[in-house]
This record gives structure tokens, C-alpha cells and sequence, in this order.
């Protein structure tokens, strides 16, 4: 990305410099200059921004997704880490309705609308975990019975049941970490909430597995202790992500927000970018 990302703002000023002589409003071509720490904190898409494009029409869908993900990702992380006496996974039963509404229908949402603006990096991200969160929220709703279809081979605590959840999650470090190495070229914060996701489903995969051969109370400590150590690193994203969310709420709305982004899209790979921008 060039130092400067500049996005054209079509206005009409009302005012006495905006006013031809007739009384016909004169219609001024305003460029108004974001760094690109700026630009980072709307859109964590590390590609300058298109002239003419739909990003000047439509509303920006970046801060509706990393809320709609924070929502229940923070409960989930506390409910891991054990607090207010919180066990999991029986607590987390009790999230289903954010997990549907929060977590799965605002970042499809907002997914959609940034393939719409062509942001191909958040679209994903947005559409990928909004559906773990859809998915999540199916498994965990006690009106689907998920588990009675285990009833023979154990039930929740058998070896087939929590194998099918632990393999989902190993597949949700596999998407992570594709999106960690994404995020090299975005921001340090996006980076830190990356690792902290594959570090979490890790743990809780390892969890999973562990399920079905506990036989006893040590056993149970163990598992337990491996939820704890996901929550802990869950809590390196669940910090990241707020901070982020605070400086694009800002930037949204024009408030002045002295805090850094840490921007790489200008130090990771900067020559190649610059090569095909140039071309």
C-alpha cells in the first residue's frame, strides 16, 4: 500500500462558498486523505482502495462482523476460563441464541456485504466463522438432540460422539491458521486474535479426544485443564479484537483515536504490492 490511501467523496456544500450566484448549489469533488493505519481499521483489507467503487455507496460491514463475532466469542472465552462458576461445556448450552443471532446471523451478514465490496479477506473470514458459529449453535440446542443419534456408542461422553467434535475443531485450526498467514499482511492485532483461534481450537480439540477415555476424577481435571488453557489463549483474541473494534467504531464516526494499529500491509511484501499496483 502506497503512504497514502485516498478515497473520493462526491458532497454538495450548503454553505456561502457552495452557493454559485444564481442560488444553484455547487457540487464539489472533495478527496479527503486516509494513512493507512486508517484505511486498515474500516475494511483489514490490505489492497488500496478502488476508485468509483461500491465502498462509497454502501455502508461499511467490517465493524457489524468483528462485533457480531466479539458478542459470543466473549462469553464463550469467560465460560471456558471458568468464571462465576461457569463449566463448560454444559454453560455454553446457554449461548445458543447468541451463537444463532449474534455470531451467525450478523457476520453472514456482514460477510455477504463485503463481497459485495469486493473485500475478498473479510468476506471470508466474516462467512467462515459466522458459519461455526450457525454450527455451533445447532450442535449445542437441546431441541436437535444431537447426541441421542450417539445413544449406543456412549452418548455425549463416548469416544464417537466427541471424535466428530474434536475433528471439527482440528478443522477449525486448519482455517485459522490459513487466515493467521493471511494476516501478516494486515495488522498486528488481526495477527494476535489469529493465533489466539488456532491456539483455542487446539486445546479444545485435545479436550475432545480426551473425553471418551476419562475414567477418572484426575481425568476430568485434565480435560478441564485443557479448557482453561484454550480459554487462556482465547483471551489473547478476545483483547485484540475489542481493541479493534474500538479503533474502527472510531474511525467510523470520525472520533480522533491516538492508539496504533500496527499496519503491515506497508512492511510485509511491501515491493510486491507496489509491483502490481505500478502495473
Amino acid at each position: 500500500m502506497s503512504d497514502t490511501a485516498k478515497i473520493d467523496h462526491e458532497m454538495t456544500e450548503h454553505n456561502g462558498m457552495g452557493i454559485a450566484s444564481n442560488g444553484a448549489p455547487l457540487n464539489r469533488q472533495v478527496t479527503v486523505a486516509l494513512s493507512p493505519e486508517q484505511y486498515e481499521r474500516l475494511f483489514f483489507q490490505p489492497s488500496a482502495p478502488r476508485r468509483g467503487d461500491l465502498a462509497k455507496r454502501f455502508a461499511n460491514p467490517t465493524l457489524l462482523g468483528l462485533v457480531g463475532f466479539l458478542v459470543p466469542y466473549t462469553s464463550t472465552i469467560l465460560i471456558l476460563c471458568g468464571f462465576q462458576g461457569a463449566t463448560a461445556p454444559q454453560s455454553l448450552v446457554g449461548l445458543s441464541g447468541d451463537y444463532y443471532f449474534f455470531g451467525a446471523l450478523a457476520m453472514n451478514v456482514a460477510g455477504i456485504a463485503e463481497f459485495i465490496l469486493g473485500n475478498t479477506f473479510p468476506m471470508a473470514v466474516f462467512l467462515i466463522y459466522g458459519s461455526h458459529w450457525a454450527s455451533l449453535a445447532y450442535q449445542q440446542d437441546p431441541i436437535h438432540q444431537t447426541t441421542s443419534a450417539f445413544s449406543e456408542q456412549g452418548g455425549a461422553a463416548g469416544a464417537a460422539y466427541n471424535s466428530s467434535q474434536g475433528f471439527h475443531n482440528v478443522s477449525m485450526v486448519l482455517a485459522s491458521f490459513v487466515f493467521l498467514i493471511g494476516t501478516i499482511r494486515v495488522n498486528l492485532f488481526f495477527t494476535l486474535t489469529f493465533f489466539g483461534l488456532v491456539m483455542l481450537f487446539s486445546f479444545i480439540a485435545a479436550a475432545d479426544f480426551s473425553v471418551a477415555s476419562a475414567t477418572t476424577e484426575a481425568d476430568l481435571e485434565h480435560i478441564a485443564m485443557l479448557l482453561r488453557i484454550a480459554g487462556g489463549f482465547g483471551f489473547l483474541g478476545l483483547v485484540s479484537g475489542w481493541y479493534l473494534a474500538i479503533l474502527t467504531a472510531c474511525e467510523a464516526v470520525g472520533i480522533p483515536c491516538p492508539l496504533p494499529v500496527f499496519d503491515l500491509s506497508s512492511k510485509v511484501f511491501p515491493k510486491e504490492e507496489k509491483a502490481s499496483q505500478d502495473n
